[in-house]
């Protein structure tokens, strides 16, 4: 994990004040922090339409630190490969479970009777194996400039003091595969990941298998625990562990829509999984989706 400099006191206490408050009496800071009580997850929301932070839980950690992302990156590729022409909806990958790269376990966890995926299962499945194909399609550099395209390896603006993170250019193409798997070369804050997780949200609509996997990850898939009644989640999580890390930690990062409103939530939960923080992102959303309706 890579941490910027400090912040003054002034700057990081704004960041978990009313600073976020919404209209009214409801504010989705409120509805943050009682989600993530008792947890030391860091989180931020941004208003799906102008990008503003709207609430940020530990909002200097969101800024500061930067992790590897593991499999959150996955769509952001497909979205690039199927753009450039690189695949297409219907490109299909023979997935047998097993998978090593560079030493590395890589062995798919989802169900064993999903073994031909097109590109929208192997997004909602988080197919390792699909992915790790699709990485043989990018060199390099193309693989880096695929996350510089989506502001990672660059501030955002949205907090002051904040770490640029760190995207590196893959040097083999076992590289350019974890790289792909959010896993090596790359490193990023939870507010660069909202912030890419935002472009994304505006290609949705262009290239439908996108919305289609990320919604089927928190339907069916990898993210289900992020699933909740009444609010339309296209969502993804992410395991990994930093270089020389004991632990893994996992990601959450989708966008939510509930009638007039849609947020981009990115949670991250220094000790745990991608299960464990999409269990935290239903427990926003429950509270933001009954406040909001």
């Amino acid at each position: 994990m890579r941490k910027a400099g400090s912040v003054a006191l002034a700057v990081v206490c704004s960041l978990a004040s009313a600073a976020f408050a919404g209209t009214g009496t409801r504010t989705v800071q409120r509805e943050l922090d009682e989600a993530l009580a008792g947890t030391n997850a860091v989180a931020v929301v941004l208003d799906g339409g102008d990008g503003r932070m709207i609430a940020a839980v530990r909002g200097e950690h969101a800024g500061q630190d930067a992790s590897a992302p593991g499999s959150t990156l996955k769509p952001l590729f497909l979205a690039a490969a199927l753009r450039q022409g690189r695949v297409r909806a219907g490109t299909t990958v023979v997935c047998r479970g097993d998978l090593h790269i560079a030493g590395r376990d890589l062995a798919c966890t989802h169900p064993r009777d999903e073994t031909v995926l097109d590109a929208e299962r192997a997004l909602a499945y988080s197919c390792n194996a699909w992915f790790a194909s699709l990485a043989t399609r990018f060199a390099p550099r193309e693989a880096a400039a695929v996350l510089r395209e989506y502001g990672l390896g660059s501030r955002t603006g949205l907090i002051a003091g904040e770490s640029a993170g760190e995207v590196r250019t893959a040097r083999s193409e076992d590289e350019v595969q974890l790289m792909v798997l959010g896993l090596e070369d790359v490193e990023v804050t939870p507010v660069q990941l909202a912030r890419a997780y935002l472009r994304l949200s505006g290609e949705l609509e262009a290239e439908p298998v996108l919305r289609r996997g990320l919604e089927g990850s928190v339907a069916y898939g990898m993210a289900h625990n992020a699933a909740t009644a009444g609010v339309e989640i296209a969502g993804k999580t992410g395991t990994a562990s930093d270089a020389g890390g004991a632990w893994t930690h996992g990601w959450f990062a989708g966008i939510a829509e509930h009638g007039a409103e849609r947020v981009v939530v990115t949670i991250f939960v220094p000790r745990g999984n991608g299960a464990d923080a999409a269990a935290l992102a239903h427990r926003f959303f429950a509270e933001w989706g009954r406040v909001a309706g």
